[in-house]
């Protein structure tokens, strides 16, 4: 089942970002549970340059599941994710192919 979760830039935590260890870490820990990912990435400002936030869609059971994978992030336990929304999706489009 997917969940969407979506979080923006703490903005007293945005340096994070340029901490380039940290940043190791948290593309690490997404490559080892690139089995649970159906997308990932940040959101941006208008420029498209921008990080703002960023986007989750884990393909997990359950919310506790979907809360413990993202707790776990390098950057949420660094403080970087701040008014963190969490949402079971239900999948009309899916790559341009309607799913039901």
């Amino acid at each position: 089942m997917p969940w969407v979760i979506m979080s923006e830039d703490n903005p007293d935590k945005r340096h994070l970002r340029q901490d380039d260890a940290l940043m190791q870490e948290h593309i690490d820990y997404e490559a080892a549970i690139k089995n649970r990912i159906l997308a990932a990435g940040s959101t941006r400002s208008d420029d498209g340059e921008t990080p703002t936030g960023g986007m989750l869609i884990l393909d997990v059971e359950t919310r506790e599941e979907a809360e413990a994978l993202f707790n776990a992030d390098p950057f949420t336990r660094a403080g970087l994710r701040t008014n963190v929304t969490m949402t079971c999706w239900f999948k009309a489009f899916w790559d341009r192919e309607q799913q039901f």
